[in-house]
């Protein structure tokens, strides 16, 4: 297994997400009309990757505190890895194995719902068109 750290000067312009599977569907979070970042947008579980974690790490840390769901670093499977403008390197988990008792926002987010691509496609979310074109083949294959 290839571990991959982020150095600290990097750490606070790199982002980590995790496309959560449930049958045909997505989590998706609602960004609450504060965020400093593309409020009441639609998105999945993610976040900063804090100094000395690994992408993985921050994923399954950030997973957990939007949501409430643990997940497990060995369940993650990268499916996109990009350089996003001056922000950094992002990267796309995706996993279909989680527990929790049912989602528990932070105070990030006002909602949550698990869609269904036809549903996904009304909604207004933070996805660039590459990584909307990813959740629908991902989607297309359950």
């Amino acid at each position: 297994m290839i571990k991959i750290r982020i150095k600290p000067d990097m750490a606070s312009k790199s982002g980590s997400n995790v496309i959560v599977v449930k049958g045909d569907k997505i989590l998706l979070l609602l960004r609450s009309k504060g965020s400093h970042w593309k409020p009441e947008h639609w998105g999945p579980p993610g976040g900063h990757i804090d100094p000395g974690e690994t992408p993985k790490q921050a994923a399954v840390r950030e997973t957990f505190e939007e949501s409430g769901l643990r997940i497990k670093e060995s369940d993650l499977e990268l499916v996109a890895q990009r350089t996003k403008h001056d922000f950094g390197m992002i990267y796309y988990y995706t996993t279909d194995r989680f527990t929790g008792k049912g989602i528990t926002l932070s105070h990030e987010h006002k909602s949550f719902t698990w869609a269904d691509w036809k549903k996904i496609e009304g909604l207004d979310t933070i996805f660039e068109p590459d990584i909307l074109a990813l959740i629908e083949r991902l989607l297309s294959s359950k």
